[in-house]
């Protein structure tokens, strides 16, 4: 069965010990909120307007 990356991850691969010490990692992103070296997308809000009922 065939997982998709697996091949590919440094923390599986035994290159590091905590995935926040791969330098090209988003995982400070998502997990500590730092900004780091690989860019994600950051995505405003969302918010609604409500017109009114005619």
């Amino acid at each position: 069965m065939w997982t998709g990356g697996d091949f590919r991850n440094p923390l599986k691969r035994g290159l590091v010990l905590e995935p926040e010490q791969w330098t090209w990692s988003s995982y400070r992103s998502y997990a500590l909120g730092e900004e780091g070296i690989v860019k994600l997308n950051q995505w405003p809000q969302a918010s609604m307007k409500v017109r009114g009922v005619a």
